[in-house]
């Protein structure tokens, strides 16, 4: 289940960062170019909109900080609480839709702040699904470490699985936000309700299970 839900998120966030580069020029799901172009802008601010800058990363900032304030007392990867994180993805990213306006881009920064810290709280194995330099790391890690400790081929298998749907995903909104621009922001704004549609849906089966369990 974690692989093909980490997989899906990082299709997700794939999507969104390449439309917001396709429409935008900004990413709003990588920011450690954002943060290079700051210190750039502190020398020639001519160069690059300092304001847009920090406003996605601000955004992307307030998004992980909400995650991690409402999934603080989870020790499961879904719930109805990652579901509550997942739907209010989703209404970011439909805010954000079709609007001109620079904030936007921020809106669309928190979404994906949401999502990272989220999948960041998953409990053993936390992963990064809007970004990947640390995933490339801990993948050339577990190679590097392999002719000694072997390889873990659960970890290394969700670890690519991730960059391989991210990469998929964002081919997906090129060809998409080239035809609709920023409304290609709303599949998907409905992918993660879906999602959080079949995380409520999975943990009332499992209250169900138990309570029968009980009458046994």
């Amino acid at each position: 289940m974690l692989l093909g839900y980490s997989g899906l998120l990082a299709a997700v966030a794939g999507f969104v960062n390449s439309v917001a580069l396709l429409v935008w020029v900004y990413p709003v799901g990588n920011l450690t170019a954002l943060t290079t172009k700051a210190g750039m802008h502190s020398t020639n601010p001519l160069l690059y909109q300092g304001r847009m800058i920090t406003a996605i990363v601000v955004g992307f900032l307030a998004g992980t900080a909400a995650a991690g304030a409402a999934l603080a007392a989870v020790r499961t990867a879904t719930g109805p609480r990652h579901a509550a994180v997942l739907a209010a993805e989703a209404a970011l990213l439909l805010a954000a839709a079709g609007i001109e306006q620079p904030i936007v881009r921020a809106l669309c920064a928190a979404a994906c702040g949401l999502q990272n810290g989220m999948t960041s709280n998953f409990p053993g194995m936390p992963i990064r699904t809007t970004h990947f330099t640390g995933t490339i790391t801990d993948l050339g890690l577990l190679l590097g470490r392999s002719h000694r400790d072997g390889i873990d081929t659960w970890k290394a298998t969700v670890l690519a699985t991730t960059v391989v749907l991210f990469v998929g995903g964002a081919a997906a909104g090129v060809l998409i936000g080239a035809r609709i621009g920023d409304h290609a922001l709303i599949p998907p704004a409905v992918t993660c309700v879906a999602i959080a549609a079949a995380i409520v849906w999975h943990d009332r089966w499992i209250q169900l299970r138990k309570s029968l369990a009980l009458y046994r």
